[in-house]
């Protein structure tokens, strides 16, 4: 594998872990606002809300094992090279 492809999945990990954060964030936000609001939202909203915040948090887990194994191969290609 080139190291070239590793930067790329390096990348691609670390984008990923910005998207769920993003995600985790904007359903936290979604969640507070089903529950704070006057009526209180229905139900539905706010266990879709959670469903993706879980989402979110699964991309993050994700993601930062494809950042964990590229640092890895990265390093391996560093003390053969060494």
């Amino acid at each position: 594998m080139q190291v070239g492809g590793l930067g790329g999945a390096l990348s691609a990990g670390l984008a990923g872990i910005q998207k769920g954060e993003q995600q985790v964030t904007q359903a936290a936000q979604e969640v507070v606002s089903a529950t704070t609001e006057r009526p209180v939202t229905q139900t539905q909203d706010v266990a879709k809300a959670l469903v993706e915040e879980k989402e979110g948090q699964r991309q993050v887990e994700a993601s930062a094992k494809v950042v964990e194994a590229a640092d890895q191969t990265i390093g391996s290609l560093v003390d053969i090279k060494v």
